[in-house]
């Protein structure tokens, strides 16, 4: 998943900037999708500046995840798909099902390598702000390699 809109009204650093209301109650709705859904993390990973530590910690509560058990990860923070797999690639093997809060460009160049095709929207945005990818895959987490995964769905927190 990607974090909620940021906002950018006061001069903060990149990582110090939170998200806005906006990028709250989608990911309030996301939250809440996931319960409906059926798709409860069993681990959530998140890069720690503020706007995905925000995100992560409003979709857990949304969709009965403990914001105590998620794991902040240094090294999601503006990560490429190499750091990201590295990061996925350290999810314990009883982890079925794996919830990643970060940034772009990293989250959506790791969507488009980790399948086979995707058909980008119109507005050319694949992972905009409060948008979750979900992938299925057989594979074991520290075995992920291109295309090794299957797009379930991408749902934009703003549509839901």
């Amino acid at each position: 998943m990607r974090h909620g809109k940021s906002d950018w009204s006061k001069p903060l650093s990149d990582y110090k900037r939170p998200i806005k209301k906006r990028g709250y109650r989608e990911a309030e709705s996301i939250g809440r999708w996931l319960k409906e859904q059926g798709l409860l993390p069993d681990l959530i990973i998140s890069s720690p500046a503020v706007r995905a530590r925000e995100t992560a910690q409003t979709v857990a509560e949304h969709c009965g995840y403990s914001s105590d058990n998620i794991f902040w990860n240094d090294s999601v923070y503006m990560a490429d798909v190499s750091e990201l797999l590295d990061a996925i690639a350290s999810t314990p093997d009883e982890c079925t099902r794996l919830m990643v809060v970060g940034h772009n460009p990293g989250l959506e160049d790791l969507v488009f390598y980790l399948t086979e095709s995707i058909d980008v929207p119109d507005d050319g945005k694949v992972m905009p702000t409060a948008t979750i990818a979900v992938l299925e895959t057989e594979k074991d987490w520290g075995e992920l390699e291109h295309a090794s995964c299957t797009l379930s769905v991408i749902i934009r927190g703003r549509y839901l």
